[in-house]
């Protein structure tokens, strides 16, 4: 009932203020003339029921220009440490002219979609792309166990670590330490380095960077994408086609 009433606010709102004068001029009415002018708006509305919808959608196109924007001007403002951190994994060539980033999670159902598309994207575009992968655990301890796991694989090569994130992030269920383990033995990854490794402060604390840095950036789900400077919440693969599309369009001219 909220949003409904919240919606007929903002659709008398729309049509009320059609001048840069709107306030100016209803603040100089009398009672009687607020009244009047309410009538008919009021009798336009039941007439022209269709309005409310064309308001809802514009309040919400507002809405999503906002969100938008939003998230455009913290991915300027923090273009160094989402794109420059030596300490994150990444496929591709150094000077691709499109760099994708994903802040994604290994529990996250989502991910192993999106992850599909990844793969086909780097099939079809790989000399145009360098892809940057941002471990960000968010669903509990077993997410961050894995994190920590991927992230001391990645010191013993990346072949290593993104044969390593590949088996993760492609499984379901559970993650408990047996199977984070055994991931990594077929992996080819000297589990014991691995399990050393993962105990480094280091690590915790690169965690805990790409953390405030999603925070930052209003990355409040995985997988979160960044596509040529584009944010794309969400495994919406559709989305995030489009956006390498027209990315790709850019660098072709």
């Amino acid at each position: 009932m909220f949003r409904v009433l919240s919606a007929l606010a903002g659709a008398f709102f729309l049509m009320s203020a059609a001048t840069p004068h709107a306030d100016a001029q209803r603040e100089g009415l009398t009672e009687v003339e607020r009244a009047e002018i309410g009538e008919v708006v009021r009798d336009y509305i039941l007439e022209n029921p269709e309005v409310i919808e064309e308001a809802l959608i514009e309040l919400q196109r507002r809405a999503r220009q906002r969100e938008l924007d939003s998230y455009v001007m913290a991915i300027a403002a923090q273009g160094d440490a989402i794109y420059t951190d030596p300490r994150d994994p990444s496929i591709g060539p150094d000077d691709a002219p499109i760099v994708i980033v994903e802040f994604m999670d290994y529990k996250c159902g989502y991910c192993r979609v999106a992850a599909r598309w990844i793969n086909s994207a780097m099939e079809t575009h790989g000399d145009q792309i360098r892809f940057i992968l941002k471990e960000y655990p968010i669903l509990g301890e077993e997410s961050r166990e894995a994190s920590r796991a991927a992230l001391a694989a990645l010191r013993q090569g990346e072949d290593e670590y993104f044969a390593f994130h590949t088996a993760m992030i492609q499984s379901s269920g559970p993650l408990p330490s047996g199977r984070i383990d055994n991931f990594a033995a077929v992996a080819g990854l000297d589990v014991d380095q691995m399990r050393a490794d993962m105990e480094d402060p280091a690590i915790d604390a690169h965690l805990e960077d790409i953390y405030r840095l999603g925070r930052t950036l209003g990355a409040d789900g995985t997988p979160f994408f960044i596509v040529d400077g584009m944010p794309v919440p969400g495994a919406n693969t559709q989305a995030l086609e489009a956006a390498l599309q027209q990315a790709i369009a850019r660098v072709e001219g």
